[in-house]
């Protein structure tokens, strides 16, 4: 029997995410929909004085680079969150209205930084809307190093657990 063959852009690179074969995957992922209005508040809209909506929360959303008639399947993020609202952007000293999207990344653990830095650097480069970049994990050892290359974080609590 052969090797399946790359189906996204991502496993052409050689990224093969094992982490969604675990449950605690699906488990984290699950947990993180269930509390994406506190997750995004405490996060990427910490700073924001103006009220937002939550459109959307969708799972396994696609990541899809489109140049003209040319369309490729880069990978799909984990969980995707559609927000409208009120929105400062750097490059304005003003806030506007628009929607605005997360792509969340849940990880069980983090046993190499840069491949996950890699994997959301594809999600940025072939992504064309306003979005922030969002991983979920119980392992935060390396959230500075996140922070500063412009990724947020959050960090999963059991609720299962006292400790």
């Amino acid at each position: 029997m052969g090797e399946i063959k790359a189906k996204t852009h991502l496993e052409k690179l050689g990224f093969s995410d094992s982490d969604k074969k675990k449950s605690k995957h699906d488990i984290i992922q699950k947990w993180v929909c269930d509390n994406v209005e506190q997750i995004i508040s405490e996060t990427v809209m910490a700073k924001n004085p103006h009220p937002y909506t939550i459109e959307e929360v969708k799972w396994e959303h696609q990541v899809i680079y489109e140049n003209g008639n040319y369309k490729m399947l880069v990978g799909y993020v984990d969980v995707m969150v559609h927000i409208k609202g009120k929105f400062y952007f750097n490059d304005s000293n003003e806030y506007e209205n628009s929607e605005h999207f997360v792509f969340v990344e849940v990880k069980t653990e983090i046993p190499v930084l840069g491949e996950l830095i890699r994997q959301m650097r594809a999600y940025q480069a072939y992504n064309k809307k306003r979005t922030s970049y969002l991983v979920v994990s119980p392992d935060d050892r390396h959230i500075e190093t996140l922070n500063q290359q412009g990724f947020w974080f959050y960090k999963y609590n059991d609720p299962t657990k006292l400790f």
